[in-house]
């Protein structure tokens, strides 16, 4: 079922990746034959694609801290009764489960020897992750002060504003020169377009 589905999906695939750079070629066919013509709609369009847009506005409900131990730790029996019976329980079922239940998640995308790898590695991953639950259960019943002092650590407030602040600069050397020789561009755009379109029609 794997293969037959793979034989299908991959002609599908190559043929939508073509088609979409056909649209795209027309696209910026029209795009530059309005350059090199200095259409004066296609140069406020043009100026329209270039408005700055903040990502530090967009991204900033990322960047707040949100916490949420507070609520969680207002009825710590319940809690901590729940994530131990819940994780207890995933540990219980899974130790007697074998790998092999797990090929089916990767056979057909990867080699068998591979395939068996990942299939350990996610029964393991599980386990351990189920243990770990566990282990948390256990604190916020019987040591909430140990819990409190491994949060202080992991609540530690990472900004991403450093990395990111990149992406919030704006560059416009290149749209500038574009506009200064607008039609040496809408020309040169609309030959390689043009060109673009017609190669992946014929590779269609």
């Amino acid at each position: 079922m794997n293969s037959i589905l793979s034989q299908v999906s991959y002609p599908v695939f190559i043929a939508c990746v073509f088609v979409f750079f056909i649209i795209a070629s027309v696209f910026s066919f029209i795009v530059g034959v309005g350059l090199a013509t200095r259409n004066a709609r296609m140069l406020r369009v043009f100026n329209f694609m270039n408005t700055r847009i903040s990502t530090r506005q967009l991204m900033k409900p990322f960047a707040a801290p949100h916490f949420i131990e507070p609520e969680l730790l207002k009825r710590p029996m319940v809690l901590g009764s729940a994530i131990v019976f819940g994780a207890g329980l995933s540990v219980l079922m899974l130790w007697d489960v074998d790998d092999i239940v797990f090929l089916p998640i990767y056979a057909g995308a990867f080699s068998k020897e591979t395939t068996e790898i990942l299939a350990d590695y996610t029964h393991s991953f599980l386990l351990i992750g189920n243990g770990i639950c566990v282990a948390l259960g256990g604190l916020i019943l019987f040591r909430p002060e140990k819990l409190a002092a491994i949060g202080r650590y992991t609540d530690r407030w990472l900004t991403f504003r450093k990395q990111t602040k990149p992406l919030n600069e704006t560059y416009f050397d290149m749209d500038k020169w574009v506009m200064s020789n607008a039609t040496v561009a809408g020309i040169t755009l609309s030959v390689l377009s043009l060109g673009l379109g017609v190669f992946m029609y014929m590779r269609l």
